[in-house]
Formats: structure tokens, C-alpha cells, sequence
């Protein structure tokens, strides 16, 4: 019992004792960081070490599975521990360590052919003695300086001994000395008389002189030599790695000026009409003008010369939204965002580039031979329509239904001078709609485009003569038979006289289309009218600021008629 109470009281005060050590760890050297409640602990089995109660190891945490595999895999088959399935362990964690206990020097080295470049001193392996292990490293490393320091001629292999020998008495070579009697009264030794010496003792003397191994002094310049190759090897693979980068830095600069962008077209005119349908002048002129109406945005990336660039890109060639945000490297909603804004503001900025000109200007400008056959023409008159993805709504798809395309579509009614420029453009309607109606219901039947005697040359189906014969204007179109079997030749006279002119109307579309290829179609409905505009309650459509924009842009590039109406 008394024993009982003794064992019970030794435990009390050892668990105190180490509450107390726990309480205030001892710091690791260079350790600034506290010890945490969960110790660093070695992995390798059968070993109980942890940073608490062994303070003065080291703990080394295992390679880097990226960084150093083949080191990992070394350090993992010499633990020699076992998963669960009986496969060599590979932790996931982080943080798994072994301590120092188990490196011959008690320290990690990072030299692939030292021997603590992986531990080696396991309970479960025999390990040869550490300081054998650290001899047989030093005298490799020395073999290989002397095998490297040597010259290759064969004379030089095998110094003779001769040569090392001393040349004179005054040898430092050790001589044995003999001992010389001393009187009593004598105050110092006496001088020592060398003892002759052989030609034996000669050579014996001379054998120390010959090295058989590389000393300490020989090994020591060699490392000195080998040091200065490796900090020169160093030096030019940073030198290379310098250049290297900045190639690399240069490579990248050229790339972001050769990035698709205004940049690419500038001062060229191909470039800039083949992108854009302007010529840089005129683009830069263009850019001049709308940019006094822009709101500076310091969040946006673009200048404003791009953001424009990218909305006359988009109505030019007309590539896929997802191709434009790739090509700019822009957000689909920035994208849509640069492009609806640029498109409003073109749309209020330059759609006066549309405008019926005045009496004076129209006598002036119409080419001599349209002249010759009407002089008293003011426009040519006729539809085109545009084809719009199919609607989920039946009314819609049913009212913008054409069956002379058989497609849906929008239907624009456009005027045009003798010369080529467009001077009338409707808003949009459905392909449903008939050419009359169209122009009935527009604003172009009224006596602010027509004045009596003013002619106007339009196709077979416009049955409007009676309409602009109340404006006392006249509405020329070619003879049809009209229950006739065949036109006179007078009709047929005129009628290819009207032809010939009134084509010019077809082949301005047919520009309009080619030049701004976004009104080939089929364009996507939010291209046609946007929610946004729904609440915004504007009469245009998106699609009809579109339309707009697009016949100011090819007004102000220039007529398609030259020389005898050639295109």
C-alpha cells in the first residue's frame, strides 16, 4: 500500500513537471515564430522525437513533390513505411518532417554525393560507422582533384625521386641526432655535430618528400580553382539568362503592337477601307469629330480611336461577336457595351449625312447623260430588305414574313440622286409590308422632297403615279403591256432608256450591302430591336440606327458611279 502511494506521487509530480515544460517550450535556434499546441514530430517509425521535448534536433520537412520527385522518392524508400494497402507511404500532407537524429552529420546537405543528402540512419538499418562514411567522401573528392589537376603528358605521371630529394646539406630532412655528453659546470649544451650520412640514408631521407596521397595543402588550391570555374559557369548562365529575358521582354512589347487594333491600320489607307470601309483620313477625320461628344470613361482600356475602330470593324466585315471579344481580348458585355454606345452616338452625330438636297444642287450635280434623258430628275426610288433571325413570336415572324425572299425580314425604302448619294431612307418595316404601302405611309409623299414638275424614276411595282401626280411631280417607270400582247417600239425605247438609269438605285444598295456586310444577315434580333430601347420607348430600333449609320458611312466615302456609271 505504502508503495502504491509512492508510484502514485512520483506520477503527480512528473505530469507537473511536464505541464510546466509544456507551458513554456523551448524555442528552436533562429526560431521567432511560438511553438504551436501541435509539435513537430519525426515520421520515421520507432522514432518518438518531437520538437518539445527534443528542442536542440532539427526537423526537415520532406521534398517537394514538384520541385525535387526522384529526392522525395529517395527520402520515402529509405523511411520504409507502409500505407494502409501496404504500398509505399506518400503523405499528402504538407507538413511531414524528420528530424536530425537520423543524418550521419546531424544535418541536411544539398549535395547530391553526400551522404546526408538523404537520411541514412534508421532502427530498422544497419549503418556503417558515420565517420568511415564521411572519410571514403573526403578521399573521392581528392582522387578526383588530383586525377583532374594532372597533366597529360606520360612523362610527367611518375616524378622521379631524385627530383624532390635536397640538392644540398642544408636539407630540412630529419637527421638523427646524437645525444652529447655534458659536463657539470656547463651552462648550455654544447653545439650538436651532424652525423655523416650514406647514400642510403640519402634516399631515406628523401622518401618522405614523395607524396602518396594529395595532402591538405595540394587539395586546397584545387577546390579554390574549381570554385572560380563554377562562379564563372554562374556567372555567364546569368548573363545568358539576362539576355534571354530581355528578348523575351522585347518579344512581348512587339506583340502588343502588332495586337489587332487601331494601330494596324493607321496611315494606311488599304488596310483602313478593307476594316473599316474609310480611308484613314477620313477616319481620323470622323474620330475628330464624334470624340468632342464622347464622356471620357477612366475605367475603360480602349482608346477612343479603338472603340470606334471596333464598331466600324464590326458593321465592315461583321464577325461573330464571340471572334470580336477574342480578337480585342474584351468582355462580351464591354463588347456590346463599346458598340451600342458608338452606334448612338454615329447615329445622332451623322445621320444629316442623309439629306435631300435642294433644287439648285440637284440641277448641278446630275451627271450629263441622266441629265440629257430627264432633266428635270430628283431621285431614284426603290426597297431593299434585310434578313432578321426567325422570331419565337408567331405575330412577329407572320408580319415580318417576305415571300419574294421567303425569309424574314425588314423592309427599307431608299432614294437616291442621280450621282450616286443616298438622300432618302425610311424606318424599318416587315418584309410583309408592300413597297406602295411603305411609301404611302411615309413622309416622303409630302411637298418638302417634291415640287411640280420634278421627275422621279422607280420599278414597274411602284403604282404611284397618281400619289405624286397630286404633288405635281411625274413618276417614271418602264412600260408594261397591261393586257397588251406587246409594247410599241416607243415603249420599248423608253423603257430601256429608264432602265439603264434606274439601275443605279440597285447597284448603290448592292454597294451598301457589299461595303457594310452586317447588312447581309441574318442578324440576331438583339441586333434588331433591344429590350433596352422597349424602355426607353425610342421609335428607332437598333436595327434602324444601324441601317442609318451605315448609308451615312457610304455617303461620306464617296459616290459607286464613275466613268459612264461603272462601278
Amino acid at each position: 500500500m505504502r508503495q502504491h502511494r509512492v508510484l502514485l506521487a512520483i506520477d503527480t509530480v512528473g505530469k507537473q513537471g511536464n505541464a510546466h515544460k509544456t507551458s513554456h517550450p523551448v524555442r528552436a535556434e533562429g526560431e521567432n515564430k511560438p511553438v504551436s499546441t501541435m509539435p513537430r514530430s519525426c515520421c520515421v517509425p520507432f522514432c518518438t522525437t518531437n520538437k518539445l521535448k527534443n528542442p536542440h534536433l532539427k526537423f526537415y520537412i520532406l521534398p517537394n513533390r514538384s520541385t525535387e520527385p526522384r529526392r522525395r522518392t529517395r527520402w520515402l524508400q529509405a523511411i520504409r513505411r507502409e500505407d494502409e494497402f501496404g504500398h509505399l507511404w506518400d503523405p499528402k500532407s504538407k507538413h511531414v518532417y524528420v528530424c536530425s537524429q537520423h543524418f550521419i552529420t546531424g544535418l541536411k546537405n544539398e549535395d547530391i554525393a553526400h551522404p546526408d543528402y538523404t537520411p541514412s540512419l534508421f532502427p530498422h538499418k544497419k549503418t556503417k560507422f558515420p565517420k568511415s562514411v564521411l572519410q571514403r567522401l573526403e578521399r573521392r573528392r581528392k582522387r578526383e582533384c588530383v586525377q583532374s589537376a594532372q597533366p597529360e603528358s606520360p612523362t610527367s605521371e611518375a616524378p622521379a625521386p631524385e627530383a624532390l630529394a635536397p640538392q644540398s646539406p642544408t636539407s630540412e630532412a630529419p637527421v638523427p641526432e646524437a645525444p652529447a655528453p655534458q659536463s657539470p659546470t656547463s651552462e648550455a649544451p654544447a653545439p650538436e655535430a651532424p652525423a655523416p650520412q650514406s647514400p642510403t640514408s640519402e634516399a631515406q631521407a628523401s622518401e618522405p618528400l614523395v607524396p602518396e596521397s594529395p595532402t591538405s595543402e595540394a587539395f586546397l588550391p584545387l577546390q579554390d580553382l574549381e570554385r572560380k570555374q563554377l562562379n564563372e559557369e554562374i556567372y555567364n548562365l546569368r548573363r545568358e539568362r539576362d539576355e534571354a529575358m530581355k528578348e523575351r521582354d522585347e518579344a512581348i512589347r512587339e506583340l502588343k503592337t502588332l495586337k489587332f487594333s487601331v494601330n494596324t491600320v493607321r496611315e494606311n489607307d488599304i488596310k483602313c477601307k478593307l476594316m473599316t470601309g474609310l480611308s484613314w483620313t477620313v477616319f481620323d477625320t470622323l474620330h475628330q469629330y464624334l470624340v468632342q461628344f464622347v464622356k471620357v470613361q477612366k475605367t475603360s482600356k480602349l482608346s477612343t480611336q479603338d472603340q470606334l475602330f471596333i464598331t466600324l470593324v464590326k458593321l465592315r466585315q461583321n464577325p461573330s461577336t464571340d471572334l470580336m471579344c477574342g480578337i480585342f481580348d474584351l468582355a462580351h458585355s464591354t463588347f456590346l457595351d463599346v458598340f451600342s454606345r458608338w452606334l448612338d452616338l454615329m447615329y445622332a452625330k451623322i445621320s444629316f449625312l442623309i439629306k435631300w438636297p435642294d433644287r439648285e444642287c440637284i440641277r448641278s450635280t446630275v451627271p450629263a447623260e441622266v441629265l440629257f434623258q430627264y432633266p428635270r430628275v430628283t431621285a431614284i426610288i426603290d426597297c431593299f430588305e434585310i434578313r432578321i433571325e426567325h422570331s419565337k413570336k408567331l405575330k412577329t415572324r407572320a408580319i415580318t414574313y417576305s415571300k419574294y425572299k421567303n425569309w424574314t425580314t425588314v423592309k427599307y425604302f431608299i432614294a437616291c440622286h442621280p450621282s450616286g448619294s443616298i438622300t432618302y431612307l425610311s424606318k424599318g418595316w416587315g418584309g410583309r409590308a408592300s413597297d406602295v404601302h411603305i411609301v404611302r405611309n411615309s413622309d416622303f409623299l409630302s411637298q418638302k422632297f417634291h415640287h411640280s414638275g420634278d421627275q422621279i424614276l422607280a420599278d414597274r411595282g411602284f403604282t404611284l403615279k397618281d400619289d405624286f401626280a397630286v404633288l405635281g411631280a411625274q413618276l417614271i417607270t418602264p412600260s408594261f403591256t397591261r393586257g397588251r400582247k406587246q409594247l410599241s417600239a416607243e415603249d420599248v425605247a423608253n423603257s430601256r432608256v429608264t432602265s439603264n438609269i434606274r439601275i443605279h438605285i440597285e447597284r448603290v444598295i448592292g454597294a451598301l450591302k457589299s461595303r457594310y456586310h452586317i447588312l447581309d444577315g441574318p442578324l440576331p434580333l438583339r441586333l434588331v430591336k433591344r429590350l433596352q430601347d422597349e424602355r426607353q420607348k425610342r421609335e428607332e430600333a437598333m436595327i434602324d440606327r444601324i441601317v442609318h449609320v451605315c448609308a451615312a458611312l457610304m455617303n461620306l466615302s464617296g459616290s459607286v458611279m464613275y466613268n459612264r456609271h461603272r462601278i
